[in-house]
This record gives C-alpha cells, structure tokens and sequence, in this order.
C-alpha cells in the first residue's frame, strides 16, 4: 500500500512539472518582446542586436528554465547568437530569475560583423523550455536543450524584420594634408599690373572701385617706367581671368575679352616706350627700329578662364569658418559646372567670397619677365603627362597641386617618390591621395616612408590618422590625430570629430564641430542626434551637392514622414548614381515607401 502511495505521488509530482512547461508553452504567445531599436542597427560595422522580454505575472513555473538563442538570417546564411537562460525560483546554476508571482523583465545584447546583403535579415529566436532544478550551463544550442534536456520548442518570435546600417554612412576622407607648394609662379617677373573688371564684363574703368584700390592706372605706367630703365624684357605675358560666378564657356570668352583689353593697353605702353627709345638711340627711322625691337620681344596672351588657383590661394588666406570644405570642394568636384554652382551657392552663405575674393580674380595681368619666364600652367600639365623628367620637383608639384582628377595626381606623386625619393612631400602627398583613393595599402607605404623622414610633420601625421581610421584602427588613428594637432595641424582638429561618429558618439562628435555650419558630416551627427530638422538646414547649406548628400536629406525628410521632399531627394541621388537605387530599396529607413508605387517607379532597376 506504501508503494503504491509513493508512486502515485511521484507521478503526481511529474504530471504537474510536465503540466507546468506545457502551459508555459501554450502561453507563450503572452511574454512580450520589443527590439530597440527596432529594426535593428548597424554600429561601427556591427550589427547590435538588443531587445527587451517581458514576462507576464505567474506565468514562469518555479522549476522550469527558458534557453533564449536570437537567430540572424539572411540570403547569405544564418548566424546563431550568443544564448541567455532564463529560470524559475528554484533552479539553480546559471541564468536570470523571473519571479512566478510578478513576472519579470529581461534584456538581451550582442553583436556580429555586418556585411553587406544583411540590410534585409531578420532576427527570430523560438525559446525553448524544460524543467529541471539546474540550468543546462553546457547547451550552446537549442538542439542541446532539446535532446539533452527533453525541451519544448515555444512560438517563434520575429523581433527585428531589417537591419538599418545609416550609421555606416560616416564621411571618413575627412581632411587630408597636401604638404605646401614650394613652386613660386612669379619667380623671373619683374613687375606685373592687375586691371580688374566688373562681374561679366570686359569694358575697361579705370575710376572702377577695383582699379582705383590698387591704382591700377600708375601700376600700368610703372611699367612704363621699369622699361625705359632697364630696357625691353624677353618676354611679356598677357593673361585674362574670371570668377565663377558665370557659366565655364562664358567665363573663358570673358577672361580673353579682358586680355584683349589688357593687350590693347600694353601696345600703348610699348609705343610710348619705343618711341622714347628710338629717340635715345637717334634712330634715322622710328617706325622701323619698333619694328626691328618688336621682333625681339615675345609676347604671349592667354585666356585662362575661371582662376580656380588664385581662389584657393585666396580662400586658405581668409578667415571663412568653413574654408578647408571650399577648397576641398574645388580640388575634389571634377564637374566644372557643379563646382561652379557649389561655390556659387556657398558665396550666398559666406559673403567675404562675393565681396572680396570674386572681384580680385576678374582681371587681367601683364607680366615683365626679365630673365627666363616661368611655365604656364597649361604648359607644366602637359609637360607633367609626357616628359615629366623634365620638371624639376617643384614644377611636378605644382602641376600635381592645380590637376583636380585624383587618379592623375596619383600619377605625378608616384612618380616624383621614384624620381624625387629624398623629397618626403613627395611621400605624404603620394599618401594621402592614395587614402583618398581608398588603397590604403598603397598609402600606408608611402605614408610609413614619409613619417620614416619625417616624423613629427603634421601634414604627415594627420594623413596617417586617417590612414587607421579608414583601417578600423581607432585607437592609433585618435593618436596620430592628437600628435598632429600638437604640432599645428588644423585639418588633425577637423578630424578628430570623425571617430566619435564611427563609435556613435554623436552627442560628443556634433560639439566638436561647432565650429562647422555647412558640412556633410555635421549634418549626419545632428540626424543621428534627433535634430531632423536641423539636420536638413545643414544639408541645404552644403557647398557640396552631391549624391550623398541628397540621399541623407531623403532619410531625413522619410523620419519626418514627409513622402513628396524624401521621393524627390532620393530621386536625385539615383540620377547622380544609378547604383544608389539597390540601396534604397533595400534601406530600412524608407521601409514605409516600400510598397509606394512612385517609391517603386524610382527605385525600379533596369534588369527587373
């Protein structure tokens, strides 16, 4: 009868463990999970996965345990994520308690490499339980609990459907450092005289503002004077120049307008100073001893259209807030139209560029070379492609520095490191331009090479920084930034703010660059911060509009909900580059446009 007593017990016992897990799993449906955020996101080329699970009150049995394990899946595979256990009052061993009267609360965390494809994965997990009065601390899969454990599979659970990766969206070029250019233009010039001209025009005004500033009127007539001392020069040259406030074809007829003008004052000085000569010289025949000195003398006239090199020059000796971006935009924007309206907008923004710069580059020069003249530009570029032996390291220099194609720059400073090697500019420039190129193993040669013959330069060390921030080496690049900054590099301080947004310091990134209004970066902080509206005034303002920062502004008027500015936005960044639309129709920052036709008739790829 005992016997018989113990056994029924004991199967009572059994039968309300079993019955216990049997309602937790009917039940399951009840604990609530909510990813945040949700999707889930991307962090310094990771995804972070994180939710929280709410446990509803006497639902988890004291002596039963819940083995969690989050799931990623996507086209390319599966990836299993770290386990967490969950368990009853009474059981022992590792895991986090839930209380069977109150419920409870829990919060899951991990993290894996992204890559791309993930943008469209999803994290599920199906819990799995089992009754016991210890946790199953050796299980590293579900399987385990299943077969060694006599587990229960609960409902599957979809806690994030995307993953957003916006964070990876960081500007890492930053600034890179080109050394100085040592070639001096004007070396063998004696004199020159600027005449300078209103905003599209031609018509010479010597009682305009510009020429009574610089007494351009005397400055012409001290030619005349240095002639009559020293006699004719080898050589004259006659150059004409524009803003760029006009279109490319109109500032080129512009700038040979102003020196046809220039040209015409010039043949008055020459006669004047002829005349002066042949009388000196008691020439039987004036007419014919101008003639016979005119054949001596060479003179040259160019017009070379938008002076984009006088700009930069000008722009760096200015105090514009946000000038290291303006010139960045001149050396890196290949499209002359685009930079054109680029600077065009910014000078909207930053008045010192209408006011003071553009009138100093609309003007034409005459130059005295008394010894061997200098090069012309055009000259040097074509010197530079072909015979580059026969440019000293100056000239190479300078012919890399006014070349805006990255890939050619390329070119000139690799070849003045195999030619040039004692020079350490040659180095870094090689360097940086190949960083920007994004061959970081090229640039962490020449780079090594330059810090080798240079070390504390922070030209040098500033390009190394962004050397290892573009390698994921934050630690080294946050060092290289602060050696720079000590030793006076303004582009190391520009920089810094660049490794607060890849470890999502956003807060933190967004002070450091207060002192930015108009730049690409700020605006990304800012969004990331919250501030949506702010961040699109930034992105307005931006000199450069490019396909990046259209597409941003898309993200940022789609969290504002705002389908008409967001479709259009993202429309313009697919005509600059048709590769943005397999971006967006994956981004899960549009996820609500997703089924829009007109988001589909944009997005739509020609190989549907």
């Amino acid at each position: 009868m005992k016997r018989t007593l113990f056994v029924m017990a004991l199967a009572a016992v059994l039968l309300a463990g079993c019955n216990g897990l049997s309602k937790m799993k009917k039940a399951s449906n009840k604990v609530r999970y909510q990813a945040n955020p949700n999707p889930v996101e991307t962090m310094d080329d990771k995804v972070v996965v994180k939710f929280t699970g709410q446990i509803p009150q006497k639902y988890f049995q004291k002596n039963c345990a819940v083995f969690i394990q989050p799931v990623f899946s996507w086209e390319g595979g599966n990836i299993p994520l770290e386990p967490m256990t969950l368990k009853g009052e009474k059981v022992e061993g590792d895991g986090t308690i839930i209380n069977y009267a109150n419920g409870g609360r829990f919060t899951y965390s991990d993290m894996f490499d992204f890559k791309p494809g993930m943008e469209t994965g999803r994290v599920t997990l199906t819990p799995v339980g089992y009754k016991s009065d210890k946790t199953n601390e050796d299980a590293r899969f579900a399987d385990d609990i299943l077969h060694d454990s006599k587990g229960k599979e609960f409902s599957p659970v979809l806690i994030s459907n995307g993953v957003n990766n916006t964070s990876s969206w960081v500007d890492i070029k930053g600034n890179i450092s080109i050394s100085p250019i040592n070639y001096n233009k004007t070396q063998g010039i004696v004199e020159t005289a600027d005449i300078y001209f209103l905003n599209g025009t031609s018509e010479l005004d010597w009682n305009f503002e510009m020429n009574q500033k610089f007494d351009s009127y005397n400055t012409l007539q001290h030619l005349k004077r240095i002639m009559l001392e020293q006699g004719l020069p080898k050589q004259i040259s006659i150059t004409g120049w524009a803003s760029p406030e006009g279109e490319e074809t109109d500032n080129v007829g512009v700038s040979k307008n102003r020196a046809d003008v220039a040209t015409a004052q010039l043949n008055k000085v020459l006669d004047e100073v002829l005349t002066i000569m042949a009388r000196r010289a008691k020439a039987k025949d004036v007419e014919y001893y101008k003639y016979q000195e005119l054949k001596k003398l060479v003179i040259t006239t160019r017009a070379a259209g938008e002076d984009w090199v006088h700009f930069v020059v000008m722009v760096e000796a200015s105090e514009i807030q946000d000038k290291h971006a303006i010139i960045n935009i001149v050396e890196t924007q290949q499209n002359v139209v685009k930079r054109e309206q680029m600077i065009r907008n910014m000078a909207e923004t930053y008045t010192e560029l209408k006011d003071e710069i553009f009138p100093n580059l609309r003007r034409a020069q005459i130059a005295l070379y008394y010894s061997e003249a200098r090069k012309t530009d055009a000259e040097l570029a074509k010197l530079a492609q072909t015979k580059p032996d026969r440019l000293s390291f100056d000239e190479l220099m300078y012919a890399a520095y006014i070349n805006y194609n990255y890939d050619t720059k390329m070119k000139y400073y690799k070849w003045a490191t195999e030619n040039h090697s004692q020079e350490w500019a040659a180095w870094n420039n090689a360097g940086a331009v190949a960083f920007y190129l994004d061959d970081y193993d090229e640039a962490e040669r020449y780079l090594n090479v330059a810090r080798d013959m240079n070390p504390h330069n922070p030209d040098v060390l500033n390009n190394t920084g962004l050397l290892y921030l573009g390698k994921k080496d934050y630690a080294l690049a946050k060092y290289y930034f602060e050696e720079a900054k000590r030793q006076g590099s303004n582009d190391a301080d520009a920089n810094l703010p660049i490794l607060n947004l890849k470890r999502g310091n956003y807060s933190e990134a967004q002070k450091a660059m207060k002192g930015s209004t108009c730049t690409y970066n700020l605006a990304f902080a800012q969004l990331m911060n919250d501030e949506t509206g702010t961040a699109i005034r930034t992105l307005d303002c931006c000199l450069d509009q490019n396909k990046d920062v259209k597409y941003l502004r898309a993200v940022a008027y789609a969290r504002l909900g705002d389908k008409t500015n967001c479709l259009k936005n993202l429309k313009a960044s697919i005509d600059d580059d048709y590769n943005y639309k397999r971006k967006a129709i994956v981004d899960t920052e549009f996820k609500e446009y997703w089924d829009d036709q007109e988001f589909k008739l944009i997005t739509k790829l020609y190989n549907d």
